[in-house]
């Protein structure tokens, strides 16, 4: 709140908007109360319309996405993280849990490299394909840690296991790894 100088109330009548959902707006704040703070963030780069009809209320998408670390392209990283094996025999390779310090950070490295949905699904299939392939050459020890393939973004890397219409589009190569 500090940095972006709003009000809880601010912050969650914007979160309320963004969501589309008046209800709890009005179950909140009262329509007078939240047209009040409506009208105190028409300063702001959050608020569009100027008028005094709540439900015409128009926001910036972009700016409030920005304010609440929402990425608008709906990637889900624990798709990805669920794809990696959490431990191999006695050797952990990744947080289990989705709240831990370690599995957050891995989502902000992730999250900030892989930029488009496709890119994720592109990532999925190849950590999926990796995993197979190490798993079929009974190599799954090998694995390396998450943090090693966050910061090596090796999905891009393993992108060569990935199959075409059911025909390897390479030979599998433990070279690679």
């Amino acid at each position: 709140m500090k940095r972006t100088k709003l009000t809880p109330n601010q912050l969650i009548l914007l979160r309320l908007l963004y969501e589309k959902d008046l209800d709890n707006i009005i179950d909140i704040f009262g329509k007078k109360e939240a047209l009040d703070i409506r009208n105190t963030l028409l300063d702001t780069d959050y608020i569009l319309s100027d008028n005094n009809k709540f439900t015409d209320t128009v926001i910036s998408v972009k700016n409030v996405e920005k304010l609440f670390g929402i990425r608008g392209d709906k990637i889900n990283f624990w798709e990805f993280y669920n794809c990696y094996p959490i431990k191999v025999g006695a050797r952990v390779l990744r947080a289990s849990g989705a709240t831990s310090q370690l599995a957050l950070k891995h989502q902000k490295k992730y999250l900030n490299r892989v930029k488009t949905k496709d890119a994720h699904e592109n990532a999925i299939k190849a950590v999926e394909s990796f995993v197979a392939k190490q798993k079929q050459a009974n190599k799954l020890m090998y694995l390396p840690n998450m943090e090693t393939v966050m910061n090596n973004s090796m999905w891009e890397q393993w992108q060569v296991f990935v199959q075409a219409n059911g025909v390897e589009e390479q030979e599998w190569n433990s070279d690679l790894i």
